[in-house]
């Protein structure tokens, strides 16, 4: 099981089409510091396949729309 299934999983079980989630929350799900590069780098949430991240979400079927690295927050929408 890696690191950000429960994200995954967590995204999954959701029934709205969007979600705003703090990187705080994200770290609540995981059970697990994010990577000090997803707190500075949009480069982790910009829906490319290849990073742990970027994988998890898309493969619950959902995509970043928005990203506010100053505040720690990240909204999805369901793709």
């Amino acid at each position: 099981m890696g690191k950000y299934d429960p994200l995954t999983t967590y995204l999954k079980k959701q029934q709205g089409n969007s979600v705003v989630l703090t990187f705080a929350k994200i770290e609540e799900i995981i059970g697990a510091h994010l990577a000090p590069g997803e707190r500075k780098y949009f480069t982790g949430w910009d829906n490319r396949r290849g990073g742990a991240t970027n994988n998890s979400f898309l493969n619950a079927g959902w995509k970043t729309v928005m990203v506010d690295l100053e505040n720690e927050k990240v909204k999805l929408q369901r793709i």
